[in-house]
């Protein structure tokens, strides 16, 4: 049951979300944005272009959040970031993620013993379990890390 509408409240009482849109493309950022909603592989650089170029056409953000199933904030901070960057906004800025857990060294040693079979070194089975693979790679490989 609905006790108040939004029109029957007093001008200042009147909540209104506020509207953002993408700032003016030049000609040459909006062809380049086409290209790449049309012919590019990148499916982050797509969604970027496709989502400036509905902002461009004054589609509201919840609009475009409905359209493309992407968060309303994220919509938002990736509008500002264009208007604030133009083209290089649409780049992914990928941070790198979780350092190595091995050193090259430690990679070469796990990699030489996997590629020696299991009874030569006097065990008694044929083939390398990741299990097995890690507590001989503990006991036998010259760093002598534990792995994990």
């Amino acid at each position: 049951m609905v006790f108040w509408k939004v029109e029957n409240l007093p001008r200042k009482q009147q909540v209104k979300e506020m509207t953002l849109y993408v700032r003016e493309l030049t000609n040459e950022e909006g062809n380049r944005l086409k290209k790449i909603a049309r012919k590019n592989t990148d499916g982050v650089k797509v969604r970027r272009a496709l989502v400036i170029l509905a902002s461009a056409q004054k589609m509201k953000v919840p609009e475009i959040a409905e359209l493309y199933q992407l968060s309303r904030e994220h919509i938002r901070k990736f509008i500002h970031r264009f208007n604030k960057e133009g083209m290089d906004a649409i780049q992914p800025r990928y941070n790198g993620g979780r350092p190595r857990t091995f050193t090259p060294e430690q990679r070469a040693d796990i990699i030489e013993l996997a590629q020696i079979p299991p009874k030569v070194l006097g065990m008694p089975f044929t083939h390398w379990s990741l299990t097995k693979l890690k507590e001989a790679a503990e006991r036998d490989c010259p760093t002598r890390r534990r792995f994990s």
